[in-house]
């Protein structure tokens, strides 16, 4: 089975990231981790007891673990507000599940660019500032139409000024 920790974080950055992943190793089966503003990421591929693995990785991390997601099948419901809850939390990887079912069935461009989007925030969050502009990029030239609650063009105003400054945005619901 597959699981997301979301572990608070007590003050990681993701220039700590490769040290992290070797020091959950050392006590559970990481497949890798995530560095946000609050919380860390730890994508776990156990067999073994969860409670077991939640203690080993908080003791290791330093941090007492917020949640737990199943994601044996990595699918997320709850479509565009589900994305959008998801996204302001920065839990990008969960975010852009959130609509994948939805983009398979209508291929809707803007989907796929607000997955993009989710996507380059979790190349943020694992330190790797050039595939996160390389995918906002993409990203932004694929968001076009509103979705729902999500307007377009303010979207690609916040992601725009974010992939100057590298920074996090939040999305509204109206």
């Amino acid at each position: 089975m597959r699981k997301l920790l979301i572990v608070e974080n007590p003050g990681y950055t993701p220039a700590h990231r490769e040290e992290l992943i070797k020091k959950a190793r050392t006590v559970a089966p990481v497949i890798t981790v995530r560095i946000a503003t609050r919380h860390l990421e730890v994508d776990v591929k156990t067999e073994e007891d969860v409670d077991a693995v939640i203690n080993k990785v908080e003791k290791i991390l330093g941090g007492r673990v917020l949640d737990v997601v199943d994601i044996t099948f990595e699918r997320v419901e709850g479509g565009v507000r589900r994305f959008v809850e998801l996204f302001n939390a920065e839990r990008f990887w969960e975010a852009h599940n959130a609509l994948e079912d939805i983009w398979r069935e209508t291929r809707n461009p803007t989907l796929q660019g607000l997955i993009m989007l989710a996507a380059a925030y979790v190349k943020l969050q694992e330190g790797s500032l050039d595939k996160f502009e390389k995918l906002l990029q993409e990203a932004l030239g694929l968001i076009q139409e509103d979705v729902e609650c999500i307007k377009a063009q303010e979207v690609k105003r916040k992601a725009e000024a974010a992939l100057l400054n590298r920074s996090l945005f939040k999305i509204t619901c109206s």
